[in-house]
């Protein structure tokens, strides 16, 4: 991962930066969507011709976030980890839930870790 410019990061497969992103990360300014906390797009955009492949909404803070693809389909979640019978976690322990077909697993991770820089 790095940061590019106007809260743009970029997330690389593997360790060299030297190859082409696979996906590009930009923090959402919009104060009139205030659900939404990121747009993802393929490869390393320019802003204006890549079309948003995963559309992050919810609460950094509470854990409760959701990855929706471009047709609004919930690809992946992530939820604060409960434990039964009043068992408390910490606030760095959470579930991230993946839905099969719709979203890599190793690209989700890399969007938690994204959030993590993020905010």
């Amino acid at each position: 991962m790095s940061l590019g410019l106007g809260d743009n990061w970029l997330v690389y497969e593997g360790e060299e930066t030297k190859a082409i992103p696979r996906l590009s990360v930009k923090k959402s300014l919009n104060i009139f969507n205030n659900k939404c906390l990121a747009y993802v797009t393929a490869g390393e955009s320019d802003g204006r011709n890549n079309k948003t492949m995963y559309e992050i909404e919810g609460s950094y803070s509470r854990w409760r976030c959701a990855v929706l693809d471009d047709r609004r389909r919930l690809a992946a979640e992530i939820k604060r980890k409960e434990g039964g019978r009043g068992v408390a976690f910490g606030t760095d322990i959470f579930r991230l839930v993946v839905q099969p077909n719709n979203i890599r697993t190793d690209f989700a991770m890399a969007l938690v870790i994204l959030l993590d820089q993020m905010f």
